[in-house]
């Protein structure tokens, strides 16, 4: 399995900038659902940055919802992730779930270029 989309799916929305209040709007305008879960792991997030005394909670919830946004504002992509993850779950061949499997990481990975080359090119200093 490879990671094929159709060269007509365009993006629901621009690529947002990788902050709280710029994903806050895409994940509400992709999923008011995941807008609530979105809130509640920002609090988390914030709460242990402030306990820690470390960023790091922030960096990692900001990547994982920039990368949520960046699956999600392509239809198909998510469509197909959906996909590998019902096929990894229900199938009982092993080379289905361990294709399923590959190809969500390609697809992370992906998604990881895409994000890097947004954040490169809107801030060449990052």
């Amino acid at each position: 399995m490879t990671a094929q989309y159709p060269e007509d799916d365009e993006p629901l929305i621009p690529l947002p900038p990788l902050t709280e209040a710029s994903l806050r709007v895409a994940v509400n305008h992709l999923s008011l659902p995941n807008g609530v879960q979105f809130e509640g792991e920002m609090r988390t997030a914030w709460e242990t940055a402030i306990q820690t005394s470390s960023l790091a909670p922030m960096h990692a919830f900001l990547r994982k919802w920039g990368v949520w946004v960046a699956i999600n504002r392509y239809p198909a992509r998510v469509a197909r992730l959906h996909e590998c993850e019902r096929i990894f779950a229900e199938s009982e061949e092993r080379a289905a779930r361990r294709a399923a499997t590959a190809e969500i990481g390609a697809m992370l990975r992906q998604v990881e270029r895409e994000i890097k080359n947004y954040v490169d090119v809107a801030d060449p200093q990052a």
